[in-house]
């Protein structure tokens, strides 16, 4: 009989956190004689959405074409993400798994809206008009799964002004596991993420995040017993990213107004620019709207070389298009990527003052956050149970880029230009 998978994503969830983890059932489960990584080399900038196109494609940003959670749209504080799948540039492990004949299914996993996967309920919201949420489920979901399911669990959502997505998407992924007895099912929750950027590292929030998280998990496993599939289901967790402490917002749009290279109309809007901020949380990516224009390009160079001798704002380091590509295979639509030192994120405001530290009444930034290079701070995990997993085996570290390859490998798919490598170390047939 064909085994089957089910990859649930922990957003943010990190070595650290197993200690509770594992004293909890849904996570004992899986932990209990089952195959652990311990530590997982993501990717730069350390974002949910552009690592969850690696957990999907096996491919660094600069080929698979995610490079930040947000699109770039100069002159909105909020952009809409990277919610569909065309932005993605090369295929998917879901695109394997049909070519083989499986079944699919995705809930919450970025960038998957309107993607070829039988059963799909992507994470996507409105910022701009909020809709009626069928309006948007419907445009972006495979049509059985928003006939099916979607009226059943919407009271679940909530909706504006923040969606509940986290237990409206596990209640739909236990319906479809149930029922409908996927090959291949890749859930994404965020509540650990959510509760770090709101409170901290660790503490009390944090702890009982997880445990919320560990509720899912028992009740997908139990879909999993009632879906009469159990013994054949590889069950893995992986992670994206850590958090570290954040104290300090910097603006380098103001810089860049105050210097004549944004401009605003009487009531403060952004009407155009020569140079733009675009966040990436704790770094920054800076977009010229003309690339060609070598004085704008000399008078950035200067305003950042400024910024980064200036202590106060905190800037470690800056990349050109050409090094971040070299040095972290990152590439996007601008010219320069910029690393904050510990505690230092970047906002895209551009009115205002550039450096806010934590303890100024304008504060406003979250307490941890994401975004930096990948080595630094507590690391992402993998863990895994099943038919295809062996039993008590822990490995130290791995890449990212490891994932899916070794996906591809249980579920005996094949997918081109792969950039990591199987981890036949924790398979029982390697």
């Amino acid at each position: 009989m064909a085994k089957k998978m089910v990859i649930v994503s922990v957003d943010a969830l990190v070595g650290e956190d197993l200690k509770l983890a594992s004293t909890l059932p849904g996570f004992k489960k899986i932990m209990v004689g089952g195959a652990r990584v311990e530590q997982v080399m993501s990717v730069y900038p350390t974002l949910t959405y552009p690592i969850h196109v690696v957990q999907m494609t096996g491919r660094n940003l600069m080929n698979h074409g995610i490079y930040n959670n947000e699109r770039v749209m100069p002159g909105r504080l909020s952009p809409d993400w990277f919610w569909q799948i065309w932005d993605c540039k090369v295929p998917t492990i879901f695109d394997a798994a049909h070519r083989k004949g499986l079944t699919t299914h995705a809930v919450m996993w970025p960038v998957t809206a309107q993607a070829d996967i039988d059963w799909l309920l992507p994470e996507v919201w409105d910022l701009q008009k909020w809709e009626d949420p069928a309006i948007i489920y419907k445009k972006n979901c495979s049509p059985q799964l928003f006939d099916k399911y979607f009226e059943k669990h919407r009271f679940k959502l909530g909706w504006h002004p923040k969606p509940e997505l986290d237990e409206f998407g596990v209640s739909v992924a236990e319906d479809v596991i149930r029922n409908e007895k996927p090959d291949l099912a890749m859930i994404h929750v965020s509540a650990v993420d959510i509760a770090r950027h709101g409170n901290g590292m660790f503490g009390p929030a944090i702890d009982d995040a997880i445990r919320k998280v560990d509720s899912w998990l028992c009740r997908l496993e139990q879909a999993v017993s009632e879906s009469g599939r159990f013994d054949e289901t590889n069950f893995i967790i992986v992670s994206d990213h850590g958090h570290l402490k954040v104290d300090k917002q910097v603006n380098l749009n103001v810089l860049f107004k105050e210097e004549g290279l944004i401009q605003t109309d009487d009531h403060g809007e952004l009407v155009s620019y020569q140079a733009y901020c675009h966040s990436s949380g704790l770094s920054a990516q800076i977009l010229l709207a003309d690339a060609a224009d070598t004085e704008v390009r000399k008078k950035v160079e200067a305003i950042l070389e400024y910024a980064k001798d200036t202590e106060a704002f905190g800037i470690k380091a800056i990349y050109t298009r050409r090094e971040a590509e070299e040095k972290f295979q990152l590439s996007g639509p601008f010219e320069y990527v910029v690393e904050g030192v510990g505690g230092v994120a970047f906002a895209a405001k551009w009115d205002g003052r550039v450096v806010i530290n934590e303890e100024d009444p304008d504060y406003d930034y979250v307490k941890t956050s994401h975004g930096h290079r990948p080595h630094l701070g507590p690391q992402p995990v993998l863990l895994a149970k099943g038919p295809d997993f062996k039993e008590n085996v822990t490995i130290r570290e791995c890449s990212i880029l490891d994932e899916v390859p070794t996906f591809a490998a249980v579920l005996g798919v094949e997918m081109e230009g792969l950039e990591g490598r199987c981890l036949h170390e924790v398979l029982v047939r390697p």
